[in-house]
């Protein structure tokens, strides 16, 4: 048997000793909890909080430690752990110290960017931040290179449409963890009628209800092709316009600017229509409210990924190559999109998800099969999906000042 044979073995094994006893991990939680119950319950509990607000050591060690978004990983119905990261554990004889402390790209860049300026380690082996970070750590030499021998998961499994984006070519620094598209999500039963376009985030009907993003990306870029303009071309002049176009919306149209937690004001029926991430939906359809729909705007909509890096300064390279190596075995990038429904970029997922829906029905339970089945198609990007969806810009420092300053101005309005 080759060394890599026996290791694809070993990982199989200890995903299935997992499988095994967390069998229906997400559906049971999510029937007891809800998708904001596993967000207060699993990310927002004290040592979460706790760990969001500090680095661990950076010495070397056995234990590789990842910093990651919240609710962005399966986890066990008790929430005292994490199926796929046990079942590493197992299988590489490592410790994992897991954080779901990145709430906000631009904040984690703030927060990291003083100690990498200066040369000191953050104290993380692993991080998971959206593409335009990765772009401005790497232009800064924050980042160390990807050892892709070191990666035969990687380079076996990984699909062409996660290779070479436009933050990083050549995967020199970061390869994909998980990707989707923003658009909109809307209850038809409180609109009273279909949404296609992003004006209708602006119709007065719908004042009070409407959510938009505290991203000034997505919020910016969903605007700008509203306005015929594509975000990678748009010019400061672009921006103006689409400040003013936000600004000009009926005085208390939009009920807040959220992050995360417009999940749980959308599942409610707090909010008619909102600016999404289509992942959190079809998540929402699955376990929380079936009435929702999400829908690429007509002027198109937002495609991003974010990122597996690892930051310079480590002791833990190699122990930080084999986290993200396990990532790409189809039965480990499978076990993690039955849990978060976000677009993998691993090769044979969709495969292995219907054979576990198989399982469940040979087992009896065609509730969980039905789930996994509709689920299936949903975790890997189709043409029909990625068509009209469009990419950040690549801003330098004196742009994203200037973008930040005009977005300011809309948060504040």
């Amino acid at each position: 048997m080759s060394d890599d044979l026996n290791e694809r073995t070993q990982i199989e094994r200890a995903i299935a000793r997992v499988v095994h006893e967390e069998r229906h991990t997400r559906r049971s939680f999510f029937l007891q909890a809800g998708r904001g119950g596993i967000y207060l319950a699993g990310a927002m509990s004290l040592p979460a909080i706790l760990a969001a607000c500090a680095s661990p050591s950076a010495t070397p060690s056995n234990t590789v430690h990842w910093l990651n978004w919240p609710a962005y990983i399966d986890i066990s119905d008790d929430e005292s752990s994490y199926p796929s990261l046990e079942a590493f554990k197992t299988q590489s004889g490592l410790d994992v110290e897991y954080s779901e402390g990145l709430l906000d790209n631009a904040d984690f860049l703030a927060q990291y960017s003083p100690d990498l300026r200066a040369g000191n380690a953050t104290g993380w082996d692993v991080m998971t931040p959206g593409g335009w970070v990765v772009e401005r750590m790497a232009r800064n030499g924050w980042l160390q290179e990807i050892d892709h021998s070191k990666l035969p998961n990687w380079s076996a499994n990984c699909a062409d449409y996660a290779k070479g984006l436009w933050f990083d070519p050549d995967n020199k620094y970061s390869v994909w963890w998980q990707g989707g598209i923003t658009g909109i999500a809307y209850d038809p039963a409180l609109t009273g009628r279909e949404i296609t376009t992003f004006d209708d985030l602006l119709d007065p009907a719908f004042k009070g209800r409407v959510g938009g993003f505290s991203d000034m990306r997505d919020m910016f870029g969903l605007t700008l092709l509203s306005l015929g303009v594509e975000p990678a071309n748009a010019t400061v002049a672009d921006v103006e316009r689409a400040q003013q176009k936000l600004l000009n919306a009926p005085e208390g149209q939009f009920r807040g600017w959220y992050g995360n937690e417009y999940y749980d004001a959308l599942a409610a029926g707090d909010l008619a229509i909102c600016v999404a991430w289509g992942g959190d939906i079809s998540q929402m359809n699955f376990y929380d409210n079936d009435k929702v729909k999400f829908v690429v705007p007509d002027s198109g909509g937002m495609r991003w990924n974010d990122n597996l890096i690892i930051p310079k300064g480590t002791g833990n390279a190699d122990n930080a190559h084999k986290l993200i190596d396990y990532y790409y075995d189809p039965a480990a990038a499978a076990m993690l999109s039955e849990w978060v429904g976000y677009w993998t970029p691993v090769k044979g997922v969709e495969a292995v998800i219907l054979e576990d829906a198989q399982a469940s029905r040979d087992d009896g339970d065609s509730e969980w099969a039905d789930t996994l089945e509709a689920m299936a198609p949903t975790v890997v990007p189709t043409a029909e999906q990625t068509a009209g969806t469009y990419t950040d810009k690549q801003l330098d420092e004196a742009e994203e000042t200037e973008w930040n300053n005009l977005f300011e101005a809309v948060l504040g309005a």
